[in-house]
């Protein structure tokens, strides 16, 4: 099994790491992602990780995603009922993942008497590539679709919507986003697996295409598809814990999940046969 877990120091907050002891500054929060190809757990005390791991989405299901929690909290130093906020990445993305890893944060949640916070995945991929006027996230979503969203992200790490989420196949959103012109950024499992694809198409349009790591990847005019943050647990606790430290109201951690099931487009067909 693939496994990386890395850690800082730190331990527990003085007084106990009780949340609200101290300041905002010493907010633990738990922030897990089921969503993508890479399962994650990352534990921030304020703004700072000290413990993060990921490992193959398919490595097991909820009772590997609480192993992993406990490994994260053990290298930290933290007890379960430390924790002050947790967050969930809330999809689109695995069905399966979502399922079980929104189950268990729920649950720890709900146990504990703490705030959850759910962070689209989506947005998670465009604030990992701050900032962006315009940046498209992708997730490939099977049978060689990809689930996509047309966002932009300011230096601080607010995501705004400009297309809402969706799910189709790259080349009919290739057609559609050609007509943007260039200024555009891509990211996330998708834009790497159809890397090719958005070359071919971005040329064919006359628009300059830069892969990743490629020094002229933020300048303006070009398709530049940047390097995919593989763990997103870190980016979903940030961006989680922004918003609760702001007053916002919590994002909730009901899946989203824009496409319908295999078993439930199963269930239209036999009724409509």
């Amino acid at each position: 099994m693939s496994n990386n877990t890395n850690f800082t120091d730190g331990g527990a907050p003085a007084g106990g790491g009780v949340y609200g002891v101290d300041s905002e500054r010493e907010l633990l929060t738990l922030g897990v992602d089921t969503s993508t190809e890479r399962r994650s757990v990352a534990l921030l005390r304020g703004g700072r990780v000290l413990a993060e791991t990921s490992s193959g989405l398919r490595e097991g299901g909820s009772a590997n995603l609480l192993a992993d929690i406990d490994r994260v909290l053990g290298s930290a130093g933290v007890k379960l009922k430390e924790v002050g906020l947790y967050a969930a990445a809330v999809g689109p993305g695995s069905f399966t993942g979502l399922r079980s890893g929104l189950a268990t944060v729920k649950g720890l949640a709900l146990t504990l008497g703490k705030p959850a916070f759910g962070v689209q995945t989506l947005h998670a991929l465009a604030y990992c590539v701050r900032p962006a006027r315009r940046v498209v996230s992708l997730i490939p979503a099977g049978r060689g679709e990809v689930f996509a969203q047309l966002l932009s992200v300011s230096a601080e790490g607010v995501v705004n919507e400009l297309e809402s989420p969706t799910h189709l196949p790259p080349a009919r959103l290739l057609e559609t986003l050609a007509g943007l012109g260039g200024g555009l950024k891509w990211t996330g499992g998708g834009a790497l697996k159809f890397l090719e694809m958005i070359r071919e198409r971005a040329e064919s349009a006359g628009i300059k295409f830069e892969g990743p790591g490629a020094p002229g990847a933020e300048s303006e005019g070009v398709w530049a598809v940047l390097p995919a943050e593989e763990a997103l647990a870190k980016s979903v606790a940030e961006m989680a814990r922004a918003a609760y430290v702001s007053g916002a109201g919590a994002g909730g951690l009901t899946a989203v999940y824009v496409r319908p099931s295999d078993a439930e487009l199963k269930g239209v067909c036999h009724a409509q046969n």
